[in-house]
Parts: structure tokens; sequence; C-alpha cells
């Protein structure tokens, strides 16, 4: 699945500023600096193709079962101590004479300490993380997990390490032996060694992604080959918002076109997010905030909630809104399926542009029945233009006065909202009253 910088940011993916909090955080609990980087560009970049994501979905609920049972063997400066080794500017000798050997020796000998040091660095991490998977103790592995296992078998019986072995279980250690073995690590069996490194951060990432979802109690989802259900999901609810309200929510391709209404503050927007992170998530192969799921696959995630303008480019608040449509209509012209939200279309226009646009929009939108569009606006009027396609649903969030303050329940409910807070919200921050001059 595709999804851009803007949707990143519109989900809260990763926090804007410092006193933010974002999904990334919640997912978070790597152990390594190179899990926490893989991990961000794992939520920068999610499974592209469906089977990637089943890969992911598997090793994930794997660990997910027993994510206690699963504790990783070394620690973040361990692993530093093995990057800074592959990643190190000291070279390596050219041949296996004696006199080049000697030569290096003598010419820099902290350097040589260091390259000791270092080998049996890795020949205790190869082990380690070997023990580790004889730990797991099952034959059938996920395919992701299986690749490393067998990487490290090859890696352990290989007669080049098995004599860089044998050379450091003596007592004694040649100068030259310990040079030909460090060039051995870093030329014949770099990319293999490199290829484990790079597993043990995954699995740090995935533990990780596995142990949210135990602490955070999210259901795995189940991808769908119906062609009739899209998304359809019990007790669904914000991730990001203590006690939040959960949503029973249904979308089917005869009823792709969500058009939502509501008043100020009545939780349009939060519902909006809520829907997309599930989205999100499931095609990350994590489980979601969400008692069940069942949805098809999606190539693309698309949000439009809080557009900013772009004085650098001269773009208004409305133009970036057009540009941001128009690449939605982009996505779908090239054949993408789109599940799709947008906050209050056309808000920054007057209000007879807004309803002209948005129904002209809407009626265009409306005939993609591959993809799913949840639209929120408060021209609740344009469900009169809209309601003769069959394959629109209109839902709402209410509010009623109570000692004339607004009072929010935050439930979905079917029809249309024609209620307006607006006035009553400014009436009760007593604006005006500060507004008074008096003389």
């Amino acid at each position: 699945m595709f999804i851009d910088k803007q949707t990143l940011s519109d989900l809260d993916i990763f926090k804007a500023d410092e006193a933010g909090w974002s999904v990334f955080d919640i997912i978070n609990k790597t152990k390594t600096s190179g899990g926490k980087y893989r991990l961000r560009e794992k939520l920068l970049h999610p499974p592209e193709t469906i089977e990637n994501l089943k890969i992911q979905q598997d090793t994930i609920g794997f660990f997910a079962n027993n994510f206690h049972s699963y504790l990783l063997p070394y620690s973040n400066q361990q692993m530093k101590l093995l990057e800074v080794y592959f990643s190190s500017n000291i070279e390596t000798i050219k041949n296996d004479e004696y006199f080049e050997c000697l030569q290096f020796y003598f010419k820099d000998i902290q350097a040589y300490r260091e390259i000791k040091s270092s080998i049996r660095e890795v020949i205790r991490f190869v082990f380690v993380f070997q023990d580790f998977f004889k730990a797991i103790g099952k034959d059938e592995l996920p395919d992701f997990l299986r690749k490393i296992a067998h990487e490290i078998s090859f890696v352990v019986n290989n007669q080049l390490f098995q004599n860089i072995l044998s050379i450091f279980n003596k007592k004694g250690l040649y100068f030259f032996e310990v040079l030909k073995s460090d060039k051995i690590l870093l030329t014949e069996l770099k990319i293999s060694l490199k290829n484990i490194i790079n597993g043990y951060y995954e699995i740090d990432v995935l533990l990780a992604m596995a142990k949210t979802c135990n602490e955070n109690h999210f259901h795995f989802p189940v991808f769908t080959d119906d062609t009739n259900c899209s998304f359809k999901a019990e007790e669904l609810y914000h991730p990001l918002i203590p006690n939040a309200i959960p949503y029973q929510v249904e979308i089917n391709k005869d009823s792709n076109f969500i058009f939502l209404t509501g008043p100020n503050m009545a939780g349009k927007t939060t519902f909006l997010k809520a829907i997309g992170i599930s989205v999100y998530l499931a095609h990350l192969g994590m489980g979601v905030p969400a008692k069940s799921l069942r949805l098809k696959y999606f190539q693309r995630l698309f949000t439009s909630i809080n557009i900013p303008d772009n004085v650098l480019n001269g773009y208004s608040y409305f133009f970036s809104e057009v540009k941001r449509v128009k690449q939605l209509a982009e996505y779908l012209k090239n054949g993408e399926n789109v599940f799709s939200m947008i906050d209050e279309l056309f808000n920054g226009t007057n209000l007879k542009d807004a309803y002209d646009a948005s129904a002209m929009v809407i009626s265009s939108l409306v005939k993609w029945d591959n993809s799913v569009f949840m639209l929120s606006s408060h021209l609740w009027e344009i469900w009169d233009k809209i309601s003769q396609f069959p394959n629109a649903r209109s839902f709402c969030f209410e509010s009623e006065i109570k000692e004339g303050a607004p009072v929010f329940t935050y439930h979905l409910l079917q029809g249309v909202s024609d209620m307006r807070l607006g006035m009553t919200i400014i009436e009760n921050e007593k604006i005006m009253n500060l507004l008074d001059k008096r003389i």
C-alpha cells in the first residue's frame, strides 16, 4: 500500500511537535537504534503488495502469540560495536602475506586490538543469535524468520567461518591469523553477516509491533477476496484517545461513498482518523484497535484532513485543497483502488462555491466503485444532490444543548445532521463580552 506525507501527517503517524503523541510512539518498543530507524522506514513505506503484507502479518502474528518468550539477546551497545566494525575505515590487508600483516601490526597496534576484539564480538553474536532461533524451537517458522535462520546456518557451517572459529578458540593468537580472519569477515562473509545483522534489526521491529498488539489488545484483521466487502469493523476506536467511543462500520461495494455530517466538535474528524489509522495498521500487517476487522487490500490510503497552505509557492488554502483533490483524481485515473477520506471539502472558499464544487466533485467520485470515499461536510444540503446515487450512504454525529451548552455523545448515527453549533460555542466562550467596548 502506498501512503504519502500528507496522509501520514493527517493520521498522526509521526508527531509534528515535541508535545504531540503519535502512532509511532505507541509502536516504538524497539531495543536498538537500528531497530528504531527501520521501524520508522517501515511506517513510511508499508508493504507494496498483498503478498509482502501477508508475510509481515504472519511474522508479527507469530511473535504476538507469545512475545514474552522472544527476548533479543544483544543490547543496543553491542549492536553498535558490530556496526562500527563493518563500517570501519581501517584498511583490510590486501593479501595474506606474512610481512604485510607484520607491517600492519606494528603500524597501528591499537587498530589491531580493535580488530581482534571485533572478530570475537562477531563470533559471539552469530552463535547467540543462533541460540535465539533454537529457543523458538518450532519447525514451521514464518518465511522471513526461516530465511534469517538459514543465513545464520550458512555462516556457521561455512568452512571459512569454521577456520576463524578454530583460530580464536586456541589459547594463543598470531597477529597474521587475526588479520587474515578480519579480511575474510569483511570480504567473503560480509554480505551474509550484514544480512544477519539487518535481520536482527528487523526482528527488533517486528517484536515491537507484536508487543504493541498484545499490550493494546489489538486484533489482527482478515483480508478478504470478497468483492462486495470493502471494510467491516466491530468496536473500532481511535488508539490515541483514552476511553475512545467505539464505532460499528460496514462499507460494501454498493455503499462505498460515505457522506458524514454533524456540528463542530461532534467527532467527525476523530472518526475519520480512527478509520484511517486502522486501515493503515492493517496494511502494515499489525493488529488494529477493533474487536474485529474484515477488509479488502487497498493500493493506496489517501486523506485530506489538515491541508496547509503554501506561502512560498503562492498557494492559498483553497488552492491547496484543489491540488489535493486533483492528486486523488490522478490516483483513480491511474487505476489504483484507494481508501480515501476528506474532511470538510473546499472549506477554504465561500459557501456557494464550496457547495457547487463539492456537489460536482462528489457526483464524479461516487462513480468509482472500486474505491472507498468518506467525506465529511458542514454543508448537509449537499446530500439532496447526491442521495440519488445508490452507492451513497449518509451518517452523522449529533449533539444536544443542556443548560445552554452543547453535549456530545460521539456515537455514529445513520442519516444527515442539520445541527449548527458555531454560534452557541462562540456565545459560551463569551467572546463578545471581551469585545464589548464601553465608553
